[in-house]
């Protein structure tokens, strides 16, 4: 329960999470799901499900649904955001899933598995839930190729040793690079792997509306960009500031996040 308790602490704040991601994920749910291709009528879990985009997506789309995460405020502003009579948001440990053997036609997850050191034992307990036949699907952000956050990430890297350090070691792992999901899923032993880059535009307002991301303290990078000294932070807000600007007026940016989609079937 460790790395379950250690990511408890970063998110608490389930508003403060629709503005660090939740906004994002409502675009990416409908591309994900093309991907996953889950019939309808499914019993699917939804792995941290977190503020519930993902869950109510499925619902829509036919599913009954099991959303589970550790954070309780989460799951508090699933229930208060995005309700559905076909959804059961539930508090669970996606390393000690509750649930028996082969309980569900499907087990999705996003933007959830690279918290973990090793999200290994994780993909197994999707694997151990989903019946014979059954999809296992995840989605992760692709580290080297979004330079939403890259934008801010290599500044601070620059100015902060610490900050450095986490960039590195986030972007060294597998799982954060193009065929780093399908070698884990094919390691678990799901047959038929297929891993799809899907690009989103982030739009936003200002940059204000950018910084707004990393500093609501949600995830290791924002709490570690909000806990340096306000003259370093200072100082790499003034240089990502110019970053977003580009010599132009404050204003709308599009800019592009991709996420890496990884879709296998539990052999029978």
């Amino acid at each position: 329960m460790g790395e379950l308790h250690e990511r408890s602490a970063w998110f608490t704040d389930s508003s403060a999470y629709e503005t660090f991601m939740g906004r994002w994920s409502e675009l990416l749910a409908p591309l994900f799901l093309a991907i996953a291709s889950i019939p309808s009528g499914s019993r699917v879990l939804d792995a941290g499900c977190g503020t519930g985009v993902l869950s109510k997506a499925l619902a829509e789309a036919g599913a009954t649904v099991v959303g589970i995460d550790a954070s309780e405020p989460y799951l508090q502003g699933a229930r208060d955001r995005r309700p559905h009579p076909n959804i059961t948001y539930e508090h669970g440990d996606i390393f000690h899933l509750s649930f028996e053997d082969q309980s569900f036609d499907a087990v999705v997850s996003t933007l959830v598995l690279d918290i973990f050191p090793d999200a290994a034992p994780a993909v197994a307990e999707m694997r151990r839930v989903t019946r014979p036949g059954g999809v296992v699907a995840s989605g992760l952000t692709d580290l080297w190729i979004s330079p939403y956050n890259s934008m801010l990430w290599d500044t601070a890297a620059v100015l902060d040793a610490g900050m450095s350090a986490l960039r590195d070691s986030m972007k060294a792992r597998p799982i954060s690079a193009a065929n780093g999901l399908a070698a884990l899923w094919r390691k678990t032993g799901l047959v038929e792997v297929t891993e799809v880059p899907v690009v989103t535009d982030c739009i936003y307002s200002s940059f204000a509306d950018y910084l707004a991301t990393f500093a609501s303290g949600v995830g290791r990078v924002s709490a570690r960009f909000m806990g340096l000294p306000d003259r370093v932070r200072g100082e790499i807000e003034r240089h990502v500031r110019a970053g977003y600007l580009a010599g132009m007026l404050d204003g709308p940016r599009c800019i592009p996040k991709v996420t890496r989609v990884v879709r296998g079937i539990v052999p029978d």
